[in-house]
């Protein structure tokens, strides 16, 4: 079937499918003015349904045009007011055109004020008309030459066009030969991996040693004592002090290591405070015994207690 370009839709054909009606109603809104109208989507089906019915009557944009402008006895329509939608424009003013005769229909219309016409009506008189111009040509069937050399030529197309199996492996291919070319890369072993540190039984004893000076220390036995006996959690402020006095604990805790540590390799303990005595203590128990950390600082808290400690 031919088709037309939307803008070149005549206003005086008939549309006689959706496609027709499309164009037809393109050109209808374009003589009207509506291209910049915009229609929800209620509004554009109002609009179609409308003009479907109409065209189905008989009536080309052309009529419609005439239609909206003029009633059936030559009266002139009253313009589109500035609120009024194109639904309800198209209503009031083809509702004069309903034949409103005593045995009409409720849905027969009068005749169009310019009669249309089909499509192909329409497209046989322009073929005519270009005939009898002289401007039409019919397009001059191929020889039996031009026939095999169109054939020729489909052919030489089909050969040129590739594979897409053979260009898939062509590729595979070149990517294998690209891999082979590449220098051989000698294979380097990571160095092993270093073993894990394990705690020693000594760290542990340090460990245990500042845990220990942490709990026995005057200030924080003193708070707990009285959290104890109360029988009640530690207020902010208590809270605040029990927390200062574990943080000065854990630091005479680490003083005391060092000193531990520098006692055993003088092998004097003379000068030792409590809290290094105890640590020296303790590490003076240590014993590589295979155990996990939180056992061995339970079985080094377990023994001697800190306060039986010897203490220099």
């Amino acid at each position: 079937m031919v088709r037309i370009p939307d803008r070149e839709w005549p206003a005086t054909v008939v549309p006689g499918d959706a496609h027709e009606r499309a164009q037809a109603t393109g050109v209808l809104f374009r003589r009207l003015g509506w291209v910049t109208e915009r229609l929800t989507r209620d509004e554009r089906d109002d609009v179609e349904r409308q003009l479907e019915f109409w065209y189905a009557n008989g009536y080309c944009p052309d009529a419609l045009l005439i239609a909206v402008s003029v009633l059936p006895g030559g009266e002139r329509q009253r313009p589109r007011t500035a609120g009024e939608r194109p639904g309800d424009f198209l209503r009031s003013r083809l509702n004069g055109w309903f034949d409103d005769g005593p045995a009409a229909a409720m849905n027969e219309v009068r005749e169009p004020p310019r009669p249309g016409q089909t499509f192909e009506a329409w497209f046989a008189q322009r073929r005519k008309q270009a005939l009898d111009e002289g401007g039409y040509r019919r397009p001059s069937r191929l020889t039996g030459a031009g026939e095999r050399a169109r054939a020729q030529a489909r052919e030489i197309a089909a050969a040129r066009r590739p594979d897409p199996v053979a260009r898939v492996r062509e590729s595979e291919r070149r990517r294998a030969a690209a891999l082979d070319s590449l220098p051989a890369t000698p294979i380097v072993t990571p160095p092993p991996a270093a073993p894990a540190t394990r705690a020693t039984p000594r760290m542990v004893a340090s460990f245990a040693g500042r845990q220990a000076v942490a709990a026995h220390s005057p200030a924080v036995r003193r708070i707990v004592a009285r959290l104890r006996e109360e029988k009640r959690g530690p207020t902010p402020a208590e809270l605040a002090v029990l927390r200062n006095a574990v943080r000065d604990a854990h630091h005479h805790a680490g003083l005391g290591t060092l000193a531990a540590a520098s006692a055993e390799v003088t092998d004097t303990t003379a000068e030792l405070s409590p809290e290094a005595g105890r640590i020296h203590a303790l590490l003076a128990h240590a014993t590589d015994d295979r155990l996990p950390v939180d056992a061995t600082v339970r079985l080094l808290l377990a023994g001697p207690g800190p306060e039986d400690l010897p203490v220099p």
